[in-house]
């Protein structure tokens, strides 16, 4: 009985807590920022034109093959691993060579 009320405590006083930080963080923020404010700076002059410049499809898929290569790099990291304890080396090995050529094949694609 005595820990069920010492766990409401607790609780309690853990809400109470939490409600105090999200009021001073609510009454703490920056309130909404003048045009000039929201601008950037660009050496004094006077923007022409937006600062974000949409991001051109190559550079994402770019970085999509690098991920791609990654994660077939990681995969050839353990096949020695695989090659240790499989029964069959030659068909792991064969396996390994066709994995190797398919990368060679990607780079040279790209």
């Amino acid at each position: 009985m005595l820990t069920l009320l010492l766990f409401i405590l607790i609780g309690l006083f853990i809400l109470m807590l939490l409600i105090l930080l999200i009021a001073s963080i609510s009454y703490s923020s920056p309130q909404a920022l003048s045009r000039e404010e929201a601008s950037s700076y660009e050496c004094g002059f006077e923007q022409n034109s937006l600062s974000r410049v949409p991001l051109s499809i190559r550079y994402f898929i770019l970085t999509l093959v690098f991920l791609i290569f990654d994660m077939e790099i990681i995969l050839l990291i353990f096949t020695p691993i695989d090659i240790s304890e499989a029964t069959s080396v030659s068909y792991i090995i064969l396996i390994s060579v066709i994995f190797i050529i398919l990368l060679i094949l990607g780079l040279v694609y790209e």
